[in-house]
């Protein structure tokens, strides 16, 4: 659901018009004619929707003074349009960005100057100016407006939802402490509460479950145990666009190559412990919506950091700026100078991977490994799964042996391998009857 939007203009001669639409070229001439319509409906300033077939539209009509105008006012509306139902939630944002708009257009003394371009040259040269700087100071916050619509409205991405999950440093640790193996709950809520005391342990379990990250096992009525179910992982990855200079500008390869490969040289030589703080670092990152919109941007190609202040205002240009040198200090971006222009390009792509915890992945079948947990099934296999585990577990509390926290683990895990490979064997020995079976017959 990708937003349009409209500041329509009450012209003297034409009347109502779509006077600029962002992105441009988008509002076909039937469109933009039935929004600008809509000024009649409104004689107040104010919020209203309207609705054509299966296009939505929030409207705020409001008037600016005018030096210019008949009356001494200009009448504006800004509109977004959709092309699908939207929630009162983002419909309570838009008229707050709507009201904000208007009250910026209403703050400038001047800016009814910049609804005059078209008759830019019945104006003296002084006069002349004003209406230039204006009108693009009126499109500039169009497209402000714009992008804090998308920023509302867009609908996260798989990765962006794990990675504001795993940014939250209690959830990545206690994923990490899950990842040596199965836990018992009480044990894991005590380490928790110790770590995190103004954290809500079960709330977090919920969450995580409700994931498909953990499994929660229990044995009768007290022993649970919770199980790791998936890995997640933030890592630095080549950018693909590096491919597509070489077939489009293949003259910068020789500027940015060097780089990424300097940095990955680098990086394969982190340590363990390094490659864990630089992966919370990739989650933080990736779970920040103005960070992730500008790793966005930079996928699809270069950025011409000499045009950034023509793109944004001085305000938002400041954030980006904080932005963009946050990035470059940990090199995700790199900032190039090709042919008399600075350019911001990616220097290290990042992408969130799930896999089964590799304890799981040693009870597995050698040739099947590694195993990518997308996706966690449940039903019969978990049921299948929840009685096996049970099953080890008794055989442990049978023992009837006062151990340790380690050693009870450790016992744990043995038994889970020993029954795997007797599994394993089990099978080997079935098809190896049936062969004989078979040569017999």
């Amino acid at each position: 659901m990708k937003p349009i939007c409209a500041l329509s203009y009450f012209h003297r001669k034409i009347g109502p018009m779509v006077w600029y639409s962002y992105p441009e070229n988008l509002l076909n001439d039937n469109l933009s004619t039935r929004i600008a319509n809509i000024m009649d409906q409104q004689f107040t300033e104010g919020f209203f929707t309207h609705s054509f077939e299966d296009i939505i539209t929030m409207n705020y009509y409001f008037e600016i003074e005018s030096d210019w105008a008949r009356g001494n006012n200009d009448m504006l509306m800004i509109s977004i349009i959709f092309d699908e139902q939207t929630n009162l939630q983002i419909e309570d944002r838009i008229k707050e960005l709507s009201i904000e708009f208007s009250d910026k257009l209403k703050s400038n003394e001047e800016i009814y100057t910049a609804f005059h371009i078209g008759d830019i040259n019945n104006f003296e040269e002084d006069e002349q100016e004003k209406i230039i700087r204006n009108n693009e100071l009126v499109k500039l916050w169009v497209r402000e407006l714009y992008w804090a619509s998308v920023e509302l409205t867009r609908e996260k991405t798989e990765e962006e939802r794990l990675a504001e999950l795993l940014s939250k440093e209690f959830v990545f640790l206690t994923l990490r402490k899950l990842s040596k193996g199965p836990l018992p709950l009480e044990w894991m809520k005590e380490w928790f509460q110790e770590n995190f005391p103004d954290e809500d342990f079960d709330e977090i379990i919920q969450t995580l479950a409700q994931k498909q990250l953990i499994f929660i096992n229990q044995i009768g009525i007290v022993e649970r145990y919770i199980l790791l179910l998936k890995e997640v992982n933030a890592e630095r990855i080549p950018p693909d666009s590096v491919i597509e200079y070489i077939d489009e500008t293949p003259e910068l390869i020789d500027l940015i190559l060097p780089k990424v490969q300097e940095y990955f040289s680098r990086y394969e030589m982190k340590t363990q412990e390094e490659l864990e703080e630089d992966s919370f670092l990739l989650f933080k990152i990736i779970g920040d919506p103005k960070k992730y919109n500008v790793l966005s941007e930079l996928r699809n190609g270069l950025i011409p950091r000499d045009k950034l202040p023509k793109l944004v205002s001085k305000r938002n240009l400041d954030a980006l700026s904080k932005v963009l040198n946050f990035l470059k200090e940990h090199n995700i971006i790199e900032e190039l100078k090709f042919k008399d222009e600075r350019y911001i390009i990616l220097k290290t792509n990042l992408q969130v991977t799930t896999a089964f915890p590799e304890y799981l992945r040693k009870l597995l079948p050698q040739e099947v490994k590694p195993v990518v947990a997308d996706k966690y099934n449940t039903g019969t296999t978990e049921k299948s799964k929840q009685k096996e585990i049970a099953e080890i577990l008794k055989d442990v509390r049978k023992k009837g042996i006062k151990k340790t926290k380690e050693e009870k683990i450790s016992d744990f895990l043995e038994d889970l391998a020993t029954k795997s490979n007797q599994k394993s064997l089990s099978k080997k020995s079935f098809n190896s009857n049936n062969n004989e079976r078979d040569e017999k017959t």
